[in-house]
């Protein structure tokens, strides 16, 4: 008989199998991404039913199968009900889940991207600033992350520190004098660049502890926007109902 294991973690998705079970993915410190099975916990009295929602964060309890695990209990720290009384918020906290179950590597630990999440997560319930400027935010640090760090600190031309535009073909910023031999380009305030540098070095305690004013959001969005997609090309379906939202 195989032993007990606990994980921390938190629940990325759940979804329903059969008649009363559900099948949970998690992101967890220890292992990474991994399949689990609740059975039983779609019943009204399972002891199961409330620690299987997405977004709960803490310790889960699971018995290792050959090719999934087996959800056993949980000490949940964190259900973010903030979070899940919120329309707009579930839609934001799914995609930013989805986006994790996508990026993230069957089996392999993975303590970054699971911070990222959970402190994303906490701003996002707090609601102190907006929830594009988090959206771009995590898009921009995942990345760094998963290995696909914009090249944001010197020129992809020439090297030198001396910034100016973006450049979506070569995956970073170019300097006055590479921009002329470019094509089209995104012109950005030094406002802009320095916050691209911001999010892509700092800390995640310190991730999410500053507003844009309008013209740097529109910059820093138009941005992100181009860099994101050109890495992850997969078409989420909360993405989609997010979009429809605004």
């Amino acid at each position: 008989m195989r032993d007990k294991i606990e994980l921390t973690g938190m629940v990325l998705s759940s979804t329903m199998v059969g008649d009363y079970d559900k099948r949970l993915v998690l992101l967890t410190k220890e292992r990474g991404k991994i399949t689990a099975f609740a059975r039983g916990a779609r019943k009204p009295n399972s002891p199961l039913l409330g620690i299987s929602e997405p977004f709960n964060f803490g310790t889960f309890t699971l018995m290792e199968g050959f090719d999934a695990y087996r959800l056993l209990g949980a000490d949940v720290k964190e259900y973010f009900l903030d979070i899940k009384n919120d329309i707009e918020g579930i839609c934001y906290a799914t995609y930013f889940c989805d986006v994790l179950e996508h990026l993230c590597v069957e089996g392999m630990g993975d303590i970054n991207m699971l911070n990222l999440l959970y402190v994303t997560l906490k701003t996002l319930a707090k609601k102190e600033i907006p929830n594009p400027l988090i959206r771009r935010i995590f898009e921009l640090k995942v990345l760094v992350f998963d290995g696909e760090a914009m090249a944001a600190f010197s020129c992809v031309q020439c090297g030198t520190e001396e910034l100016s535009v973006f450049y979506e073909p070569v995956n970073g910023l170019l300097c006055e004098s590479c921009r002329k031999k470019a094509g089209n380009v995104i012109a950005l305030s030094q406002t802009t660049i320095y916050t691209l540098q911001y999010v892509i070095s700092t800390p995640l305690n310190k991730l999410y502890h500053f507003r844009l004013s309008e013209e740097a959001w529109k910059e820093f969005d138009q941005v992100v926007g181009c860099y994101f997609p050109h890495h992850v090309t997969k078409k989420f379906k909360s993405l989609e109902i997010l979009s429809s939202l605004s």
